[in-house]
Parts: C-alpha cells; sequence; structure tokens
C-alpha cells in the first residue's frame, strides 16, 4: 500500500488548500483510491489568533487507467471540503480539535457518494470532561440523525480525546441544514448520562470504550483481556 500524507497551514499558504495537496498526490501516483481531508484548529504563537492545519492523505490505486482524471477528483473533493469539512470545522472545533473527511474514489477520479466524516475532540487538561462536552458540544446534536458512533480515549484513568463519527450523503449541505435544525435533547441527554457511565468506569479501567448509536440510543462496548461491559442508555 502506498500512502502520501501532505501537512500546509493556512498562515502562509499561497492558494487553495485542496489544489495544493492534490497537485502532490497527482505527482506521486497515476491513480488513487481512498483519500482523507482534515482540519485540525491551532493557535498562532506570536499572534495567538486560531489557525489551521490542512492535511491531505491519499491511498494508490491498486491498478489505474487512462479514465482516471484528477480534475474531477479536484472538483468532488473541493465540494466536500467547503460543504461538509469546513463548516464542520468552523461550527464546532475548538483549540486542538481535528475534523475529518474519508472517501472513496472512482475509476473516473470522481468520489463515491458515500462521506464519513469525524469530529476528533481533545478535553484540555484540568477540565471536568463531561461539562466540558455539555457546555461545549450541546449544538452538535443537531446532526443526531448522521452520528453512527463515538470512541473514548482513555489515558490514565482519564478520557483524553472523544471521537465522533458521522455518515453523510455525498450532496449533504451543512450549512443549509445547521440553519433548519433544532438541538435533539433526547441524544444530548442521551450523551450525557453515556458521559457519566463511562467518567464512573474509567476509576477502575483504563481501556478505550466504543459507543455505537442507533435511534438515539446508544450502546456502550468495552472490552479486555480480563472483562467485558456493555451497556445501553435509552431514554
Amino acid at each position: 500500500m502506498s500512502v502520501l500524507n501532505e501537512t500546509i497551514s493556512d498562515t502562509n499558504f499561497p492558494d487553495d488548500e485542496v489544489s495544493f495537496v492534490i497537485n502532490k498526490w497527482k505527482n506521486q501516483f497515476p491513480a488513487v483510491e481512498k483519500i482523507s481531508v482534515s482540519l485540525q484548529r491551532s493557535q498562532d504563537k506570536n499572534s495567538g489568533k486560531h489557525v489551521h492545519d490542512c492535511i491531505g492523505e491519499a491511498e494508490a490505486a491498486k491498478t489505474s487507467s487512462n479514465l482516471f482524471d484528477y480534475n474531477a477528483l479536484y472538483e468532488d473533493t473541493s465540494y466536500i471540503y467547503y460543504s461538509i469539512l469546513q463548516p464542520l470545522q468552523k461550527n464546532f472545533t475548538n483549540l486542538n480539535d481535528r475534523t475529518l473527511v474519508k472517501m472513496r474514489v472512482k475509476e473516473d477520479g470522481s468520489l463515491e457518494k458515500k462521506v464519513k466524516a469525524e469530529l476528533i475532540i481533545v478535553i484540555p487538561n484540568k477540565k471536568e470532561w463531561v461539562s466540558y462536552i455539555a457546555m461545549k458540544y450541546r449544538k452538535l446534536t443537531k446532526f443526531a440523525p448522521f452520528i453512527k458512533g463515538m470512541h473514548f480515549e482513555v489515558q490514565k484513568h482519564k478520557i483524553r480525546k472523544i471521537k465522533i463519527m458521522f455518515n453523510f450523503e455525498y450532496d449533504f449541505n451543512m450549512i443549509k441544514y445547521l440553519k433548519e435544525a433544532v438541538i435533539n435533547e433526547q441524544f444530548f441527554n442521551n450523551w450525557i448520562a453515556t458521559c457519566h457511565i463511562i467518567e464512573n468506569y474509567t476509576k477502575e479501567h483504563t481501556s478505550n470504550i466504543d459507543v455505537a448509536i442507533k435511534d438515539n440510543n446508544m450502546h456502550i462496548h468495552y472490552q479486555s483481556i480480563k472483562v467485558k461491559f456493555s451497556r445501553s442508555i435509552v431514554l
């Protein structure tokens, strides 16, 4: 498997970010079959302003044909960047958080219609993490129909990161949806209840925890060599 990863910062970038990363892939691979683009919020050391790094990763196609068109890849990836990735980053990230989209690429260079997205929440040091989630990310519940799971990263009995996973269609317009959708109170209550259960569980265990989501209900799964744990939150 051949993978090319490119990272750029918006503080010193002369051209659009999608064009930059795709041109790097084009110079390396005749064709690609999987790509991901992510934005990570950071802080400029001099000005203190929030900036972001754009990270692009591509996996080379095992075979390629004359049909593959990098212009088609650029057009489709740009659409996803501005309709899903960038709005997710601008509306829902805090310092050090990261947003990501993953797509499969067709033989002609266009993208398949299913888009997987992720929001990786970084819990600041010395923060009571359940309250932090409740205060900072409540608006995220507007996207409850698209959230398919969560992954809680545990270090030294504390939650350090939460990965939230979404499934979108290619033509999903996040900006339009944000204006029309409302906060999902049932999903929010289930999410916070789940966080409290996980918080109590991590007092004794340090392995990561996965949460599967269906119809606003959350199913907590934990498994190690010695312990298996499963619980569902239904309101």
